[in-house]
């Protein structure tokens, strides 16, 4: 396989993660809303016991959207990095080609790191959920 193939085997893949990241954005954007809408509607107070696991779920609800913000931003930055790589190819200035391709990688990878930490505070904050109803 040529080298200078490789920007354009990895362009497809950038995009499908961005949608990914861009749907977990959707759905923690949902569920945001629906714990300040219940939280707003039953006016609980810091003392009330409901409120405790309601601020364990908001903590690990900003951990998770941080981190998909990075995610998605490093992303975006390494698609950008790999059409600029696929531009280098295509002009035949080589070294800048895997110089740029080399960080679209390193980007896509940081991407790919920081996606695995919010998948495993997504399944903390529902292990959560299953700890509320292991109580009742």
């Amino acid at each position: 396989m040529d080298i200078l193939l490789l920007p354009a085997a990895l362009f497809p893949a950038i995009p499908l993660m961005m949608i990914s990241f861009g749907n977990r954005y959707t759905t923690l954007a949902t569920l945001i809303r629906k714990i300040h809408d219940e939280l707003m509607g039953k006016k609980l107070t810091k003392r009330d016991k409901e409120t405790n696991r309601y601020l364990k779920q908001i903590n690990v609800l900003r951990q998770r959207l941080t981190l998909n913000r990075a995610t998605s931003t490093l992303s975006a930055i390494a698609f950008i990095f790999n059409l600029v790589a696929m531009y280098f190819a295509f002009t035949e200035h080589y070294k800048i080609f895997g110089a740029v391709f080399m960080a679209s990688l390193i980007m896509f990878g940081f991407s790919i790191s920081l996606y695995i930490i919010e998948l495993q505070l997504a399944t903390k904050a529902l292990d959560t959920h299953l700890q509320d109803l292991e109580e009742l």
